[in-house]
């Protein structure tokens, strides 16, 4: 939370054994999801933040990369990264009614 859009959340590599377009790969999100991969080098990816995220609204996402390779027959495989968002303290305390109404007996 409070991450400008664009911060690097993750960096990872695919790999595959095959030689000339059946061993090249792309990378790719499943869903419409705030974040974005960027291929950097080789095979490194960044998953990158799109938008600024607010951990009120979601605390976590589940996302699910898939890596296909350029062959003929393409071939895939799917792999999970799970993201906590942390929390900042970006909400002030409130109080559970907007007025409080309250008697107090006079000593005499």
């Amino acid at each position: 939370e409070d991450a400008p859009p664009r911060t690097v959340v993750s960096l990872f590599s695919v790999r595959d054994r095959d030689s000339g377009d059946n061993g090249r790969t792309e990378c790719t999100i499943d869903g419409d999801l705030p974040f974005s991969l960027t291929l950097t080098f080789d095979n490194y990816y960044e998953l990158r933040t799109n938008a600024a995220l607010d951990r009120e609204r979601t605390a976590e996402y589940n996302i699910t990369i898939t890596a296909m390779d350029w062959g003929t027959t393409r071939l895939s495989s799917r792999e999970s990264i799970f993201v906590q968002i942390s929390d900042v303290n970006d909400n002030p305390p409130e109080f559970t009614q907007e007025n409080y109404t309250m008697s107090v007996m006079e000593n005499n």
